[in-house]
């Protein structure tokens, strides 16, 4: 059964709010000036996950889950870029990466889940850190 609360509302709204972030529950509670408890953000955000309005991505080694706006229907160029070092996601739009996706669709005939993918390497300032380091 669907129905809305104003608990689920406020959440939807702080995410919109933030559509270029990725939260954990955590954050959403400390830093979201949201008057809700854990267990009613996780049932909310997995209303949201089921609809599609918010997509749940899981951290590798035992880290948790975060969670991030996209509204209806993800455009296909929409990716995330995980940082080996310091582990932050990013989340990026780009036409190249729309235009990798379509040409494996119709060059290879594989359809790319662009909500489930990750593009692995080092960030720019975990990068300049380390050129630094090595000096």
């Amino acid at each position: 059964m669907k129905y809305s609360t104003r608990q689920r509302a406020e959440l939807l709204e702080y995410l919109k709010a933030n559509p270029d972030r990725c939260f954990s529950v955590r954050e959403i509670i400390s830093g979201g000036g949201l008057s809700m408890g854990e267990a009613t953000v996780y049932r909310a955000l997995s209303h949201f996950v089921d609809e599609g309005t918010v997509k749940k991505y899981v951290s590798g080694e035992g880290g948790g889950a975060i969670y991030q706006y996209v509204g209806h229907g993800e455009c296909e160029s929409h990716f995330h870029l995980r940082c080996l070092s310091c582990g932050r996601l990013f989340h990026t739009e780009c036409s190249v990466i729309g235009d990798m996706v379509r040409h494996i669709e119709e060059e290879h005939g594989f359809r790319v889940d662009a909500v489930h993918t990750t593009i692995y390497g080092v960030c720019a300032e975990c990068d300049r850190r380390s050129r630094e380091a090595d000096g």
